[in-house]
């Protein structure tokens, strides 16, 4: 059976999308005390949604250059890379550029939000 065009670009745009895996999808640790339903939002994950995704729905390139920077000047100990990914995010939003910003907050996920979940999820950065 033949999908529509619409279905066709959904399923398009949702690959391409960065972040659009789906956290339900994830099984929780053992123990877990928040992350997914029923439980709260983790302290990250509540200020991510709270700060980064308006931001970066909005494509404010101003508030995403803030919320980097404050990222990048909370990097967990031994997470290499975190704040460098992140300036590089934060100047690519003080240059409008919006894919950079892009690639910068997949780069993190990608690379170190698996670690994260699974070493300091339920600990507040902020």
């Amino acid at each position: 059976m033949p999908f529509s065009r619409g279905v066709l670009l959904a399923l398009t745009l949702f690959a391409l999308v960065p972040g659009c895996k789906k956290e339900e999808d994830e099984p929780l640790p053992p123990g877990a005390t928040c992350g997914k339903k029923p439980l709260p939002d983790c302290p990250t994950q509540k200020w991510m949604k709270e700060n980064m995704k308006p931001a970066f729905d909005e494509k404010d390139t101003v508030k995403l250059a803030k919320a980097l920077d404050d990222v990048a000047a909370h990097t967990p100990p031994g997470f290499t890379g975190w704040d460098t990914i992140s300036k590089k995010g934060a100047d690519a939003a003080r240059a409008g550029d919006f894919g950079g910003v892009k690639a910068a907050c997949k780069s993190c996920h990608d690379d170190l939000r698996s670690r994260f979940k699974k070493e300091l999820r339920d600990k507040p950065l902020f």
